[in-house]
């Protein structure tokens, strides 16, 4: 059977368990639809997804042949539910697809659940067959691809792993539990929704036999009916069945005092709502694998402090830099390899993809930083303890090529003047 079925199923079952926490748990869907959109969304300020930026002198021609290649394949549009499958199965597979010309058109999604990835010893993608579409849960091959023909994102890949690991890896544990205890909080207030009737029976005076007898007598003339003549059945009492009790005094010391029987409502439709400690506990671990602030989905019930919030605000823009890096990885592979058909060399061509800032907050920090350095080097420059170069490499972090390729422009502006 080896030849047909997989021997582990796990990948799989990891795919199977994180979809279905997407389509139960609310909070897992809106925290990965946020999660997508800050990440690949708007932004604060801008209605532009990301952006390419050319780095020196680059042809117009290239320019138009990369700005046609991101239209073509519509990455702005799909960079939504790109990034939002990687995080919730941890890869995501798109079939690069070309026509005649040599030009990328589209980029195609492949399941997860169908796609294996086939590496050598050294952890390096084999040159031929380097992925291969099979029937789920068994190795009947469906279609193999060169290591070209397919783009794999992964998220949070570990050394280990050809793939990598879903963002609700960790909360499947929890999810379980989770899932339990709700299923049984509806079992409780759906079997306990209606009220019960208490009887209390006064049995004064009888002995233990005499007083089981009575109520034995009282609960059978409640619970049954008439069907025929002679002929008596079962009846269940609701809480809408009129109740006919009667009642008698006793003569106790010479004072009269009321009997004790009597009947009471009983409600018991909320007793399981009380205690709901273990259902919030095991829903914040879910959370806190999603990375989302709790605030920001509505439950703030947690948050005692500003400075708390700040800090996770600081702590949530990071994590979507962190989206933004790997499907930055995925478009410039798209880039890389459409220069490379076209028999162009993609190291000729540098760029850098341009995403919206997640954290306005982050920016105006960082310009002050700036402002700072800015009027520190102003002092030290007119005591010749530095110089521009120096302020270049160190605050305004360039590198040796973009130095030289300001100080030409600068030369040649100067020039020109």
């Amino acid at each position: 059977m080896q030849p047909f079925f997989r021997l582990s199923t796990e990948r799989l079952d990891i795919y199977s368990d994180v979809v279905d926490m997407d389509g139960t748990v609310d909070e897992v869907a809106t925290a990965l639809d946020m999660l997508a959109d800050n990440s690949v969304g708007t932004g604060e300020g801008t209605a532009e997804t990301f952006s390419i930026a050319y780095i020196g002198e680059t042809s117009a021609a290239i320019q138009k042949i990369i700005e046609g290649l991101i239209a073509r394949t519509r990455w702005r549009e799909k960079a939504y539910e790109i990034a939002r499958a990687t995080l919730l199965y941890g890869d995501e597979f798109r079939q690069v697809v070309w026509d005649r010309n040599n030009n990328i058109v589209r980029l195609m999604h492949m399941p997860a659940p169908s796609m294996n990835r086939i590496e050598d010893e050294y952890g390096l993608l084999q040159v031929k067959w380097a992925f291969e579409q099979v029937r789920p849960r068994t190795e009947q091959i469906i279609a193999q691809f060169y290591p070209w023909e397919m783009l794999h994102l992964r998220w949070n890949k570990s050394g280990a792993s050809e793939y990598g690991r879903s963002l609700l890896y960790t909360a499947r544990t929890s999810w379980r539990k989770l899932q339990a205890m709700e299923e049984a909080l509806v079992i409780n207030w759906i079997t306990r929704a209606f009220a019960r009737l208490l009887f209390k029976l006064d049995v004064t005076g009888k002995s233990p036999k005499e007083a089981k007898k009575a109520i034995h007598d009282f609960k059978r003339s409640l619970q049954t009916r008439r069907i025929a003549k002679d002929v008596e059945g079962a009846e269940q009492l609701a809480i809408v069945t009129d109740i006919f009790i009667g009642k008698s005094y006793q003569d106790i010391g010479g004072k009269a005092h009321e009997g004790l029987t009597d009947v009471d409502v009983l409600d018991t439709s909320s007793t399981g709502y009380m205690q709901l400690q273990p259902i919030e506990y095991y829903r914040s671990k879910i959370l806190m694998s999603l990375r989302t602030p709790k605030a920001y989905l509505g439950l703030e019930k947690d948050i005692n402090a500003k400075a708390t919030l700040i800090q996770q605000d600081r702590r949530y823009a990071r994590f979507l830099r962190r989206i933004q890096s790997v499907l930055s990885d995925g478009i410039a592979f798209t880039i890389d390899l459409q220069l490379a058909m076209l028999g162009i060399d993609p190291t000729t061509v540098p760029y850098v993809i341009a995403w919206p800032t997640p954290s306005w907050s982050d920016v105006v920090e960082a310009s002050q930083a700036l402002l700072n350095y800015a009027k520190a080097d102003e002092i030290l420059l007119d005591r010749n303890a530095i110089d521009q170069q120096y302020i270049g490499h160190k605050h305004l972090r360039l590198s040796q090529t973009e130095w030289d390729q300001m100080q030409k422009r600068i030369g040649a502006r100067n020039d020109s003047a």
